[in-house]
C-alpha cells in the first residue's frame, strides 16, 4: 500500500520546474526574432531542429499540472489536519508568491519599458493585466503587438483565474470545503475544457490561450493529488524502467506530433492526453524507484527549479534585447551565432532569475510563515 504523507516532501519537481521552464526557453529562443536570422533557418536538417524546438512551448502545459497538484496536496494537508481551508492564508501566500515578479515585468513593460532605448509602446491593456486577464487580453489584441515579453504572462492569469474561482466558491460556501467539492470543481473544469475546445477548435488563438481551453491541466492536477492523497495500490510504480522508457517516450513522441494527431475536432481532447502524460511524469519522478532518470539529479537542475518562476517571466526581456544586439551587429547569419545567442541569453536570464530570487522573491516568501 502506498500513501503520500500529510508532511510528505516531494522529490524532484524543482528539476521538473526548470525542465518545463527551459523548454519554453527554447522554444522562445527558437520563434521570437526568428525573421532575423540567415539562411542556415531554411535548411532542412535545421527545420527538423525547429519543429523539435517550437513544441517547448508544452512546457507550460507541465507548470500547470504541477501547480495543481501542489496547490491541491496544501488544500488536502490543512483539510486533513484542521478539518477546514483558511482561504485568507492562502490567498495571501498565493499573492506573496506570484505577485512581486509579476507586477515587476508588467510595470517595467508598460511604464519604463517605452522610455528605453529600442522601447515602444504596448497596445495591450493595463487594467486588463492588474487584474489577470493578460491571457484574454492576449486573444483581444494580442495579434496586433509583437511585444513578446508580456504574453508569457498569460498562463500565470490563467493560474490566478483557477485559484481565485476556487477560493471564492470554498470562501462563501464553507460547507463545500470537502475533498469531493474538489473533485466535482475539478470535473466540471475538465468537462467545460474539453466542450469549449470543441466548439472553438478553429480559433488558434482561443485554444491557446482561453482560460476555459486550458485549466483541464490544473484541474488534471488536482485529480493527481486527491488520488495520491488517498490509500491504494499504485500501479505506476510496480512498472520496469524499460515500461516506465515506453510512456515517456510515448508521451514525448505525442507531443511532438500532437499537430497531426489532434486536428480538426480532436483538438478538444488534446490537452486531457497532454495533461495525463505529464501527471505520469509527476507520479514517476515523485514515487518510483524504476525511474530512468531523476529530474533532481541533473546538475544543477535542483537549485535552478527555485529560479524558474523569474527564469520563465523574464526570458523573453533578455531575448528581445540581445536579438536588436545580434542584428545590428550582422551576427545573425550563420549557426554559430546562433547557437552563441542562446548560450548568451540562457546566462543572463540566470543572472536575472538570481536577481530576483535574492533581491525580490525571497523577501515576500519570508512573511508567507505570517500566513500559516
Amino acid at each position: 500500500m502506498t500513501e503520500l504523507k500529510s508532511k510528505q516532501t516531494f522529490q524532484n519537481l524543482n528539476g521538473l520546474r526548470f525542465i518545463g521552464a527551459l523548454s519554453v526557453f527554447i522554444f522562445h529562443s527558437f520563434t521570437l526574432s526568428r525573421e532575423i536570422w540567415g539562411d542556415f533557418y531554411q535548411n532542412p536538417a535545421f527545420k527538423v531542429l525547429y519543429q523539435i524546438a517550437s513544441r517547448g512551448h508544452f512546457g507550460v502545459g507541465l507548470f500547470f499540472v504541477l501547480s495543481g497538484f501542489l496547490i491541491t496536496t496544501l488544500m488536502l494537508r490543512e483539510l486533513k489536519e484542521t478539518q477546514t481551508i483558511h482561504i485568507k492564508n492562502f490567498l495571501v501566500r498565493r499573492i506573496l508568491r506570484i505577485w512581486p515578479v509579476y507586477f515587476t515585468l508588467v510595470l517595467f513593460g508598460f511604464f519604463l519599458f517605452p522610455l528605453l532605448p529600442f522601447g515602444k509602446e504596448t497596445v495591450h491593456s493595463f487594467p486588463n493585466f492588474a487584474i489577470f486577464l493578460s491571457n484574454m487580453d492576449e486573444i483581444w489584441v494580442g495579434w496586433k503587438d509583437n511585444l513578446s515579453f508580456l504574453t508569457v504572462t498569460w498562463s500565470v492569469s490563467v493560474e490566478e483565474q483557477f485559484y481565485l474561482l476556487l477560493f471564492l466558491m470554498l470562501g462563501i460556501f464553507p460547507f463545500l470545503r470537502s475533498k469531493r467539492t474538489l473533485l466535482l470543481y475539478f470535473a466540471g473544469i475538465v468537462i467545460l475544457d474539453v466542450v469549449f475546445r470543441l466548439l472553438n477548435f478553429n480559433n488558434e488563438r482561443a485554444i491557446y490561450y482561453h482560460s476555459f481551453s486550458v485549466m483541464s491541466d490544473l484541474a488534471i492536477g488536482g485529480f493527481l493529488a486527491i488520488w495520491l492523497s488517498s490509500k491504494g495500490e499504485f500501479y505506476i510504480l510496480k512498472l520496469s524502467r524499460f515500461q516506465t522508457m515506453g510512456i515517456y517516450l510515448i508521451g514525448i513522441v505525442v507531443l511532438l506530433f500532437s499537430r497531426q494527431i489532434f486536428h480538426g475536432y480532436w483538438v478538444s481532447i488534446e490537452r486531457i492526453f497532454h495533461g495525463l502524460f505529464f501527471a505520469f511524469v509527476l507520479v514517476d519522478q515523485m514515487l518510483s524507484k524504476h525511474s530512468w532518470f531523476k529530474a533532481d539529479k541533473l546538475p544543477g537542475f535542483y537549485f535552478s527549479g527555485n529560479l524558474t518562476y523569474a527564469f520563465y517571466m523574464f526570458h523573453c526581456v533578455s531575448l528581445y534585447y540581445w536579438a536588436i544586439y545580434f542584428d545590428h551587429h550582422g551576427l545573425t547569419n550563420s549557426i554559430g551565432w546562433f547557437v552563441l545567442y542562446i548560450v548568451v541569453n540562457f546566462a543572463t536570464t540566470y543572472a536575472i532569475s538570481l536577481l530576483s530570487y535574492y533581491l525580490l522573491e525571497q523577501p515576500f516568501l519570508r512573511m508567507k510563515r505570517y500566513f500559516r
